[in-house]
């Protein structure tokens, strides 16, 4: 891509040669014939050694002679200089010779279903929806409108995926809760909805709900490796970084954030805005708009141990001076 061709599309204006850039590169690992984006401008004196071409602010300076884009807000256009650089390829339409469309399911004529996926009868896929390869997609369930399967994605019977949800590789819903009565599973008659423009990432896990459904609200981005039990409803706008665990009928609300590894106990409500720090154990409602940590950080071994070991003595202090008021109470 000749960088003219970049800066059409981004509206910028192009300073210098006009080179062909194979890639977008790191300033310090770029080469000549590679574009580095200078984010920050600490990062333009190494840029400026590695010979690549450069995108960069309308204020920053630059040598004569460097092939330069530059633009008014490196930021705002910088995931559209990701996508011009890596564009996911395009699935070509249609239902691979491999994959196996039970009667009564309906694919639309431009949705395009992967290598040895497998659609059930009465399920629906509709247009310009994607299916990787090697997945499931259940019984009455439903990919919504240019909504997107990774490879290995399984749907159980009834889950929908509203449209332009993007569903990452080995994610599954709508699988069983983990839900016993007396040591015997309960059954679980409900499903999973996803609203529109939902991201799962991968490997996650979505239950059904017992009764009703479990259901995750529109331009909600849920990160990899994350379990979301049955019976729990996420708002619209929430983030939830990887590795996180909600456990059966969580309540979080609009625009809630949450960073990697948090767990939240059965039936908690987390209000709307809240922001909760990585690494939190939660088993409190948690109020509106409030900002809650309870992760404790690393530090260097000995003073770790010696942190411990001095609650130990605090609390040995408080044994004494509670035995010493009763005694004088007495």
């Amino acid at each position: 891509m000749r960088l003219s061709q970049v800066a059409a599309q981004i509206a910028g204006y192009l300073e210098g040669p006009d080179l062909e850039v194979s890639h977008l590169a790191a300033p310090e690992t770029a080469q000549p014939g590679q574009l580095v984006v200078v984010r920050e401008d600490r990062f333009l004196e190494t840029a400026l050694s590695s010979g690549a071409a450069l995108l960069l602010a309308e204020n920053a300076l630059c040598p004569d002679g460097v092939s330069r884009i530059r633009v008014p807000d490196v930021a705002k256009v910088w995931p559209k200089v990701l996508e011009l650089f890596d564009a996911p390829r395009q699935a070509k339409q249609g239902v691979h010779p491999t994959a196996t469309l039970e009667a009564e399911s309906e694919v639309a004529p431009t949705a395009s279903i992967g290598a040895y996926s497998y659609v059930c009868s009465g399920a629906r896929v509709l247009s310009q929806a994607v299916i990787g390869a090697y997945c499931y997609v259940g019984e009455g369930a439903e990919v919504g409108e240019g909504a997107v399967l990774e490879p290995r994605v399984t749907l159980y019977r009834q889950t929908i995926v509203g449209p332009g949800c993007w569903i990452g590789s080995g994610a599954i819903l709508g699988t069983l809760g983990f839900g016993f009565q007396e040591g015997q599973r309960l059954p679980h008659s409900g499903r999973v909805v996803l609203e529109e423009s939902v991201e799962l990432g991968a490997a996650s896990v979505v239950q059904r709900s017992l009764v009703g459904e479990t259901r995750i609200g529109a331009h909600s981005k849920i990160g990899d490796v994350t379990q979301i039990g049955h019976n729990v409803q996420i708002g619209r706008g929430v983030v939830m970084v990887g590795s996180s665990g909600l456990a059966g009928s969580v309540v979080l609300e609009d625009g809630v954030l949450m960073g990697a590894q948090v767990m939240v106990a059965d039936h908690v409500r987390i209000g709307k805005g809240a922001r909760i720090a990585a690494g939190s154990g939660i088993s409190k409602d948690v109020p509106a708009g409030e900002t809650w940590a309870g992760a404790m950080l690393a530090r260097p071994v000995r003073e770790h141990w010696r942190r411990l070991a001095l609650l130990d003595w605090l609390l040995g202090v408080e044994r004494k001076l509670r035995t010493l008021l009763r005694s004088q109470d007495d």
